[in-house]
């Protein structure tokens, strides 16, 4: 039986106030780990102001909404180390679990319609209203809902080595149809800047293919060598890692073997290659669609 929207939107406040109180208690374990090591990459600016590292880390675990000059598909991504003992690892647990089930009642939010959708959420930021007048004062626009949703990274143990790289930006191209891109329009929220695509995408052949073009973000990734002292060997496990990960140590013990990286991924600049295909500049900007250049609109077909 589909739930009503009463109960969703219900079911949708309460987990999202449940989400923030594990938050807040997995943070006050971390605070009160401060005797264990923990390394996390700083601006210029906070290593000139000697920015608590285990502060830092500890702001961007609650870092749940956009900040104003934030783009409406990044998250804030910064490589580190923390140092917790077991019972704030289990904390660390009980909190992505948590954030599991405010995703579940978000995505239950697909089953009502625009309108009953629209007026959820928008009761959750008035609910939060104090809070989100809060984040505003600091910078902060709206709730980002994958920064919710992501888990704290954590290890189950100590391993030997933890290795940080940074993964390219790029591009995904791929070749669709007038008719498709039409569908995507007409499903967005009509806005005079849709309405403008769609007369622009009138104006051109119905046969004529097009490409859309879906930018690929760097991400920050682990490499993590671990000891099996039983098997006299080493275990390697690769893992996304876009907030500072959970280690668990021994109160004599040092953080494992890591070589600092930058806060942001290093600048590659890179060729213009000789057989674009693409124009530079989007033809639907709202859906990120390209037309492919004069020579190759027949060709590309």
């Amino acid at each position: 039986m589909k739930p009503s929207p009463v109960t969703v939107r219900m079911d949708l406040l309460a987990s999202f106030e449940a989400m923030l109180a594990q938050l807040d208690t997995f943070c006050m374990a971390v605070r009160q780990d401060g005797a264990l090591p923990a390394w996390v990459s700083r601006t210029e600016m906070e290593l000139v102001e000697n920015l608590d590292m285990r502060l830092k880390a500890i702001q961007l675990y609650r870092a749940l909404w956009y900040e104003d000059s934030q783009d409406g598909r990044e998250t804030l991504t910064c490589p580190g180390i923390v140092g917790v003992t077991l019972e704030t690892l289990t904390a660390a647990h009980v909190c992505n679990a948590a954030k599991d089930e405010f995703k579940a009642t978000v995505l239950a939010l697909k089953g009502l319609n625009r309108a009953e959708m629209n007026d959820a959420m928008a009761d959750l930021h008035r609910r939060w209203e104090t809070v989100a007048v809060a984040m505003r004062r600091m910078g902060a626009a709206r709730l980002n809902l994958k920064q919710a949703y992501r888990h704290i990274p954590l290890l189950e143990r100590r391993p030997l080595k933890i290795g940080f790289t940074w993964s390219k930006q790029g591009r995904v191209i791929q070749r669709t149809s007038v008719a498709e891109a039409r569908r995507l329009l007409e499903q967005r929220v009509e806005t005079p800047q849709v309405r403008l695509e769609l007369r622009r995408l009138a104006e051109i052949g119905g046969d004529e293919p097009l490409a859309r073009v879906r930018g690929v973000c760097p991400h920050l990734r682990a490499n993590i060598v671990f000891a099996e002292l039983e098997r006299g060997c080493v275990s390697r496990r690769l893992m996304q890692t876009p907030l500072p990960i959970l280690v668990p140590l021994r109160r004599d013990e040092r953080l494992p073997e890591f070589v600092a990286v930058a806060l942001e991924p290093p600048l590659n600049p890179r060729l213009r290659r000789a057989d674009v295909r693409i124009e530079d500049e989007p033809f639907l900007p709202s859906i990120r669609i390209y037309r492919y250049r004069e020579p190759y609109r027949v060709e590309s077909r």
